[in-house]
C-alpha cells in the first residue's frame, strides 16, 4: 500500500510540474529535458576569413559574458566571400546551424518563402529591450506577417558602392576630377595604358555598378536582377532587361571587354572578386577597385594599403550619392543582411536572446563587431577604433548581418581618408533627411507564388544575361534580344505580373484604400 502511494504522490507532482509549464509550450522550442543549468552550444555563420589569431581570447571573453547571461556559447564558421550565394544555400539545405546569415546578396527570401528560418515573432516577448531598440523597424521586413530576420540597423549616413583609386595618379595624369561615368572610364583607360599587366575590372558584377551610374536616377530597384520601376511611376514593375538603359550597360561592358579593361577570363571568376583586388593593390599592380562598398573598403582596404604605400593618396567616387534618390533610412530585405535562426534549430528563443544582447549591450556588440582589444583593433585617446599596427590577417569582420549604426564605435581612419568619411557621412545624412520616405517603406515582396519561375529566372541569367553583361557578346542586339526571350520563356511575366499584384495591394494601402 505504502508503494502504491508513494507512486500515486510522485504522478501528481510530475502532472503538476507539467501543467505549470504548459501557458509557456507555444513561446518556446527549447529541449524540455534540458536541465536549467546546462550550457547549450549554438553554431553560427558568418562571412569573410576568419582571423590568423586572437580567437581563442575572443571566444574566452565571448564565454564568459554568454554563459553568464544566457547559458550558452557559441562558435562561429567563416565562409569567405566570394561563391558565397551558394555557400549560404548549402549551409542553409545542410541544416548543420543554429544561426544564419544572408540577404539580398543571397537567397535569403526564397529559403524564408520555404520556412527554413524559424518565425520570431512568437519570440518577442522574451527581448523587449531589442523590440524598443528597433522602435517599428522590424515590422517593416515582414514577410506575410513573418520575421525571419534581424536586419542591420540603419542610421542616415553616406557611402554606398563606389570605386576606390589612386588620387595621387589621377592629379599626376592630368585627370579631371571623377564625378561621373565619363571621368570615371578616363581614368580607368588611363590606368590600363600604365597598368598593362592586370585588369581594371576582375569583377563580374561590375555591370550592377554600370546599371547604377546609367540608370540609377531613373529607376527604383524592385527585385534585385529583375525587376525595376521609374522614379515617376513606383508602382509600375518592368523587367530591367527591357529597359534602353540596360541596353546601354551592355554596350559599355562590351566596349571594356573588347579594349581589355575586362579580364579575358571574367566568366571563370567568383561572384566576389575583392580580396584579389586587395592583393594587387599592395602590391601597387593596379590602381583602382571599380566594385566595393565604402564600408568595406574603409575597414579592410585603406588601413592595410596605407600601412604598405604611405605615400599614395586615394579617392572615393561614390556610385549613389547625388544620383541615386535619397531617402530616410528604412529597411528592406533588397539592401540589407540579416541574421536568422534556423527553423531546425532547438533554441531559438536563446538564438534570439542573444542577437538581442549583441544589439543592445555596447561590450557584447564590441566584441562580435571587432573582436578583442589589441588582437583586433586598437582605441586611441578619444575612444576612436584603428587598426594601426595590427596585421591584415588579424582584423576580425564583424558578425555578418550585425552592424547597427546606434552603436558603431567612432572610426580613426589614416591620412585624407579621415575627411573623406566624414564628408560623405555629413553628405549623405543631408541627403537623406532632405528625401523624406522612400515609396516602399513596409513594402516586402512575398515570392512564394513564384519561387519556381524565379529558379528557372535565375538559371537563364546565368546562362545568357551573365555573358552579355561582362562583355562577352559579337552581336549585342541579338543576344540581347534572345537572352530576354529566354527570360519570358522562363516565366519572366509569371513573375511581374504576381510582383504587379503585390505593388497595386501595397499602393493601396498607403493610400488610405486598404
Amino acid at each position: 500500500m505504502r508503494k502504491t502511494a508513494l507512486l500515486t504522490i510522485i504522478l501528481t507532482l510530475f502532472l503538476s510540474a507539467c501543467s505549470e509549464q504548459a501557458p509557456n509550450a507555444a513561446f518556446t522550442n527549447e529541449a524540455e529535458d534540458e536541465a536549467a543549468d546546462d550550457i547549450i552550444e549554438l553554431k553560427g555563420l558568418t562571412m569573410g576569413s576568419e582571423p590568423a589569431g586572437g580567437m581563442e581570447t575572443f571566444y574566452k571573453q565571448l564565454d564568459a559574458l554568454t554563459e553568464r547571461d544566457l547559458g550558452l556559447r557559441i562558435r562561429f564558421d567563416f565562409v569567405p566571400w566570394g561563391d558565397e550565394k551558394n555557400q549560404i544555400s548549402r549551409a542553409i539545405a545542410a541544416k548543420e546551424y543554429d544561426l544564419y546569415v544572408g540577404g539580398a546578396w543571397s537567397d535569403y527570401i526564397t529559403f524564408a518563402a520555404k520556412n527554413a528560418f524559424a518565425d520570431l515573432s512568437p519570440y518577442l516577448h522574451a527581448v523587449p529591450e531589442l523590440v524598443e531598440h528597433y522602435e517599428g523597424v522590424l515590422d517593416e521586413i515582414l514577410i506575410n506577417g513573418k520575421l525571419y530576420g534581424i536586419p542591420q540597423y540603419f542610421k542616415p549616413g553616406g557611402g554606398s558602392e563606389g570605386m576606390l583609386y589612386r588620387e595621387d595618379l589621377r592629379k599626376q595624369w592630368g585627370l579631371p576630377e571623377i564625378v561621373n561615368l565619363a571621368t570615371a572610364e578616363q581614368y580607368i583607360y588611363k590606368a590600363k595604358e600604365v597598368y598593362p599587366d592586370a585588369p581594371m575590372i576582375n569583377d563580374k558584377r561590375f555591370a550592377d555598378n554600370l546599371w547604377t551610374l546609367i540608370a540609377g536616377s531613373k529607376y527604383h530597384t524592385l527585385v534585385k536582377g529583375y525587376a525595376v520601376a521609374a522614379v515617376d511611376e513606383p508602382y509600375m514593375a518592368v523587367s530591367m532587361y527591357d529597359t534602353p538603359e540596360y541596353r546601354q550597360v551592355l554596350e559599355y561592358a562590351n566596349k571594356w571587354f573588347k579594349d581589355g579593361v575586362v579580364d579575358p577570363n571574367i566568366l571563370a571568376a567568383q561572384g566576389n572578386s575583392t580580396s584579389e583586388t586587395l592583393e594587387l593593390m599592395k602590391r601597387d599592380k593596379k590602381p583602382i577597385e571599380f566594385n566595393n562598398h565604402f564600408g568595406a573598403v574603409s575597414i579592410g582596404y585603406i588601413s592595410v594599403l596605407k600601412e604598405t604605400h604611405p605615400d599614395f593618396e586615394y579617392g572615393w567616387f561614390d556610385y549613389y550619392l547625388h544620383n541615386v534618390p535619397s531617402y530616410m533610412p528604412y529597411h528592406s530585405l533588397d539592401r540589407t543582411s540579416v541574421i536568422s535562426v534556423g527553423a531546425h534549430s532547438k533554441h531559438v528563443e536563446k538564438a534570439l536572446r542573444l542577437i538581442a544582447k549583441a544589439h543592445t549591450d555596447q561590450t557584447y556588440y564590441n566584441l562580435l563587431q571587432y573582436g578583442v582589444e589589441g588582437e583586433h583593433y586598437k582605441i586611441d585617446s578619444e575612444n576612436r577604433i584603428y587598426y594601426e599596427g595590427i596585421p591584415a590577417e588579424n582584423r576580425k569582420p564583424g558578425w555578418t548581418g550585425l552592424n547597427d549604426d546606434t552603436m558603431n564605435m567612432r572610426a580613426k581612419h589614416p591620412g585624407e581618408w579621415q575627411e573623406i568619411h566624414d564628408r560623405l557621412q555629413a553628405e549623405g545624412k543631408r541627403l537623406a533627411q532632405s528625401g523624406g520616405e522612400s515609396p516602399y517603406r513596409g513594402f516586402v515582396f512575398d515570392n512564394a507564388a513564384v519561387t519556381e519561375e524565379l529558379a528557372n529566372l535565375e538559371k537563364v541569367r546565368s546562362r545568357y544575361i551573365q555573358p552579355l553583361a561582362v562583355g562577352i557578346a559579337d552581336d549585342i542586339d541579338t543576344e540581347w534580344n534572345n537572352a530576354r526571350a529566354q527570360l519570358r520563356g522562363a516565366g519572366m511575366d509569371t513573375f511581374l505580373h504576381e510582383l504587379q499584384q503585390q505593388l497595386d495591394a501595397f499602393a493601396e494601402s498607403r493610400s488610405g484604400g486598404g
